[in-house]
């Protein structure tokens, strides 16, 4: 779109034009940023002169919708990537029979218990000596996994925008 302008400059005797011109594009899929183009020129009685030039992108709606998707997915793994760790740890040290007189150990036991505490009793745990095979921290990390990727699914499917039906 082109705003053309004639404007007289002081004592001069030819009239200046100042065109303003405005472009905007979009992508060929929704998810591309918009670009808008603004450019001010003015003709006088020598050459074209540029006076303000800017190009700026803005991003589209749906562009901004799937980075906050992306964002909030991102923040759901995080979290149970934190609990999947806790129980890897939980269940490496009992399993090399680590020593509760240590705090670290006893710190990662007390932080990962109440995500291991749901899956106690579903399955024997065998002994052999101080190791223990502790079932319920395998099975947590597995159940976890499923739990994190359906609520990233579910986000995707409730603030994902409509498909044009074809």
């Amino acid at each position: 779109m082109s705003q053309p302008e004639f404007h007289r400059a002081g004592d001069a005797a030819a009239p200046e034009r100042r065109s303003i011109y405005r472009e905007t594009a979009a992508g060929a899929d929704e998810a591309d940023v918009t670009r808008e183009l603004y450019e001010e020129r003015v003709a006088g009685a020598g050459d074209d002169q540029v006076v303000r030039a800017e190009h700026v992108r803005v991003p589209s709606d749906a562009s901004r919708r799937a980075a906050t998707i992306a964002r909030i997915k991102q923040i759901i793994y995080f979290v149970f990537g934190i609990v999947n760790v806790l129980l890897l740890l939980r269940f490496i040290f009992l399993a090399l029979g680590a020593s509760q007189a240590s705090p670290f150990v006893n710190l990662i036991y007390a932080l990962s218990r109440p995500f291991a505490l749901p899956f106690q009793g579903m399955f024997g745990e065998p002994t052999l000596g101080d190791s223990v095979l502790e079932w319920a921290s395998l099975v947590g990390i597995a159940i976890y996994l499923l739990v994190a990727y359906g609520l990233a699914r579910l986000v995707e499917l409730i603030y994902a925008p409509p498909r044009a039906s074809e």
